[in-house]
């Protein structure tokens, strides 16, 4: 036997070294080696999956007949978010210009939608002209009943539009009795519903960019609508000029001659900027025209604009939230930032602004923040994305033209991170959510009830006009709360929330404002950290009753109802 061995290692050393003689097969090449994958994200890192095409979402958005020179085809339509049918998930509304009708994806959990707008009866809402060219979608209770009503704004004078829930998944055009009429305003832009009176129900706020009016002309704008739904029928009245806000929010178009106004409102949100329970008005604004108003308690607004510190030269997205836990609600504003081009010159400064509250004024503190830089920004969300207790910044942007030396049209979305000092790191990239399409609104929801902010963007690529950003964050701990308030303010539209965590107060308030064309739904999510417990929950209703709850565990959705309920 070891003769035997001996022969076969000496042909084996013969070959090797060249021998002569035939050569013994060679063994099978190893299998390739698997492509390296990236590295799993630190714990409590935000990091986003693209999961569009699993989600079902799949659209086009564009104009079979486009009218020349309109700006607001460019960046109109938008979405709507909300649970309109009840069953706990959070549904979508698509506005898509007159490519196709309408879509209503409903959210069958998992991040798959249906899309059943027809079904529904919002699928079309033709105009007399028979197109669809509409904008600025938001879901709210508008009648009290518990389920959410649909309004959308009309451009190119087209109608605006109010759809009544019926409580089976259908809605109902009552349009013709509710009172809305927004023929006068060439555009209506974006929606936002807060309760400005305290009557108990939601009123309505309404931009209209690009309006023509006289300056100082004495006549309601069609801005502020006070709900007096009586017997469960929606109805609104413009109460712009009583109210205080108009003709103060027109200013003269600094590329037209003096003594013609433009209205260019963007974003509304009603909020409490004051600390006291009558919401405020924030707007942004194009053009140098952002506003501040604050609440006189006795059904109109005074003017607190201070144009030495709102200074956003195109606003257009707002968000607003307690970024720096202060216990104050704070105002971050999309607007445009380029580089210098080669003569050292810029065609837009200043770039995003971030008004940081100081006793119910405001202070701008973006250089200071970090975010300045968001190229041509839209829709924007406060969110606590990495769920680490701090609320972070995600926002949209691109145009259609690009201005050199800088690409808008294949600009990426921003995520500004917050650092936990006041300060914010961009991490678009390695979060995984630099979207480079043509960005306009915004959700920024749990589309999954797993406890943490996804993020769906609308855009203006025709064969892309969405997508679905999963958050797949791990390592910190969270809660959710959705408040059942007392009827007709069934949301609870300015109601706050405080919740200690350790040496921190997080404060959230319910809000249905506009991030831009967009709405975020009213269910919070809290990021806790590290934390298993909230060690305090205070709920401040909009009629200043309050809910505590002590030792209050992570991980859950907490419902909770108003006192008299």
């Amino acid at each position: 036997m070891r003769n035997t061995v001996v022969a076969i290692l000496g042909l084996l050393l013969t070959a090797a070294c060249g021998g002569g003689g035939s050569s013994p097969p060679s063994p099978p090449a190893p299998p390739p080696a698997p492509p390296p994958q990236p590295p799993a994200p630190p714990q409590g890192q935000a990091r986003f999956t693209d999961v569009t095409v699993r989600s079902g979402i799949n659209y086009q958005h564009g104009y079979l007949n486009p009218t020349t020179g309109s700006e607001p085809e460019e960046f109109g339509g938008g979405v709507a978010s909300g649970d309109y049918d009840g069953d706990g998930w959070i549904d979508l509304f698509v506005l898509r210009g007159d490519i196709g009708p309408n879509l209503l994806y409903r959210n069958l959990g998992d991040n798959v939608f249906e899309e059943v707008a027809e079904t529904a009866g919002v699928a079309y809402t033709k105009s007399s002209n028979q197109n669809y060219r509409h904008s600025g979608p938001a879901f709210a209770d508008m009648d009290g009943d518990g389920d959410l009503d649909l309004f959308i704004g009309g451009i190119e004078h087209d109608p605006s539009f109010l759809f009544h829930n019926e409580g089976d998944g259908t809605f109902t055009d009552v349009t013709a009795e509710s009172g809305i009429d927004t023929i006068a305003s060439k555009y209506t832009l974006s929606a936002a519903f807060g309760d400005y009176d305290l009557d108990g129900d939601l009123d309505m706020f309404l931009t209209h960019w690009g309006t023509r009016r006289g300056v100082g002309e004495p006549v309601n704008t069609e801005h502020l609508w006070r709900n007096d739904t009586r017997h469960g029928v929606i109805r609104f009245i413009d109460v712009s000029l009583e109210a205080g806000i108009s003709p103060s929010i027109i200013s003269p178009d600094p590329h037209k001659s003096l003594g013609v106004g433009f209205d260019y409102t963007f974003s509304p949100t009603f909020a409490r900027i004051d600390d006291d329970r009558f919401p405020d008005l924030v707007i942004s604004g194009d053009f140098l025209t952002s506003m501040f108003y604050l609440n006189n308690r006795d059904g109109s607004f005074r003017n607190a604009t201070d144009r030495n510190v709102l200074v956003d030269q195109n606003g257009m997205g707002t968000a607003v939230g307690d970024y720096d836990a202060d216990g104050d609600l704070d105002w971050f504003v999309t607007s445009i930032w380029s580089q210098q081009d080669e003569y050292g010159e810029q065609a837009f400064e200043l770039g995003n602004r971030l008004y940081n509250n100081v006793g119910g004024a405001f202070v701008d503190v973006t250089d200071d923040a970090g975010v300045y830089d968001g190229g041509w920004g839209w829709a924007a969300c406060f969110a606590d994305f990495d769920n680490d207790t701090d609320l972070d910044i995600y926002h949209t942007n691109g145009w259609s033209v690009s201005f050199e030396p800088d690409n808008f049209h294949a600009d990426e979305s921003r995520l500004f991170v917050a650092a936990g000092d006041g300060t914010f790191i961009e991490d678009a990239t390695t979060a995984g959510i630099a979207d480079d399409e043509r960005g306009y609104a915004a959700v920024c929801a749990d589309f999954d009830n797993d406890g943490d902010v996804d993020v769906f963007q609308a855009h203006r690529d025709p064969d892309n006009a969405a997508t679905l950003w999963r958050n797949d964050t791990t390592g910190n701990e969270y809660l959710r709360v959705r408040l059942v308030g007392l009827p007709p303010n069934t949301e609870a539209a300015g109601a706050r929330i405080w919740a200690t965590v350790g040496e921190k107060e997080l404060l959230r308030e319910i809000v249905i404002g506009s991030n831009y064309t967009s709405q975020n739904p009213t269910v919070q999510v809290i990021g806790l950290g590290g934390a298993s417990v909230v060690d305090r929950l205070v709920v401040e209703w909009p009629d200043g009753r309050e809910t505590t709850q002590t030792q209050v565990a992570a991980g859950q959705t907490l419902v909770l109802e108003h006192p008299d309920l």
